[in-house]
C-alpha cells in the first residue's frame, strides 16, 4: 500500500508539472506570435512587466549604486517587434567619505556603464521578444539656481544584435564596448541630440501599430463576410 501511494504521488507530480511547462509554453508561444504578428499592445505590456521585474530584482555584485539607480529609471520611448529604443537617467556617485560628500565618479562614467547594462538587457534578457537593433539614450538633470531642471543628453548608443554579440561583457571597459557601436557622447558643452538618426521614433512606432491594426480589422472584416 505504502509503495502504491508513492508511485500515485510521484505520477500526479509528474502529470502536474508537466501540465504547468504546457502552459508555459503555449503562453510563451501566444506572447512571441502576438508580438512578431505587431501587436503593440501586447509588446508594450511584456516591456512594463519586463521593466517591473528589472527593478525590483537585486543588483549584481559590486554595481555601484549609481548605476543601479539609473537602470531604475529606464523608460521605453518607442518599440516594435525589431528595434527597441529607451532613455535612462543618469547621476554623479556621490558618496560619503570620512563625513564629506564627495563625487567619486562623474555622471558621464555612470551613464557609459548603464547604457552598456541597459543594451545587454534588451537583448538577451528580454523574454518572448528578439531585438535585432536597440537605442539607449542616457540623460542627466541640471537644477539652475532659480530652481528650473533642465535635462540634457549626456550620450546616444546604438547597435544590432550581430555587433554586439562580439562585445566583451565580461572584462571590456564601458568606454570600449561603446566605441565598437555607433555612440555619440556630450563633449565640451555640446550635448548629442537622440532623435538624429535615430534607430525608432515615437511616431515610427505609432505608425506601424496603425497599419497593424488596419490589416488586423481588414482580416477580421474579410473573414466575417467568408463566414456568411
Amino acid at each position: 500500500m505504502g509503495l502504491g501511494h508513492a508511485i500515485f504521488a510521484c505520477l500526479a507530480i509528474f502529470l502536474i508539472v508537466g501540465v504547468m511547462v504546457f502552459q508555459a509554453r503555449s503562453a510563451a508561444r501566444a506572447w512571441r506570435k502576438s508580438i512578431a504578428g505587431g501587436d503593440r499592445g501586447a509588446l508594450m505590456q511584456l516591456l512594463d512587466a519586463t521593466f517591473e521585474d528589472w527593478r525590483r530584482a537585486r543588483p549584481a555584485r559590486g554595481m555601484p549604486p549609481a548605476d543601479w539607480r539609473a537602470l531604475h529609471t529606464a523608460s521605453p520611448v518607442a518599440a516594435n517587434h525589431r528595434h527597441i529604443r529607451v532613455s535612462l537617467l543618469a547621476e554623479p556617485d556621490v558618496q560619503v567619505v570620512e563625513g564629506q560628500r564627495v563625487e567619486v565618479q562623474s555622471a558621464q562614467e555612470v551613464a557609459r556603464r548603464a547604457a552598456v547594462r541597459m543594451v545587454e538587457r534588451l537583448l538577451y534578457e528580454a523574454p518572448y521578444v528578439s531585438f535585432q537593433a536597440v537605442q539607449v539614450d542616457v540623460l542627466t538633470e541640471f537644477r539652475d539656481q532659480d530652481g528650473t531642471v533642465t535635462t540634457r543628453c549626456l550620450l546616444t548608443t546604438r547597435t544590432g544584435r550581430d555587433v554586439a554579440s562580439y562585445a566583451d561583457w565580461d572584462h571590456g571597459t564601458a568606454e570600449e564596448i561603446l566605441g565598437e557601436w555607433a555612440t555619440r557622447e556630450a563633449e565640451g558643452g555640446r550635448w548629442p541630440d537622440p532623435d538624429i538618426d535615430a534607430l525608432i521614433t515615437v511616431e515610427d512606432a505609432a505608425a506601424e501599430a496603425e497599419a497593424h491594426e488596419a490589416l488586423r480589422s481588414g482580416r477580421h472584416t474579410d473573414g466575417t463576410k467568408d463566414g456568411r
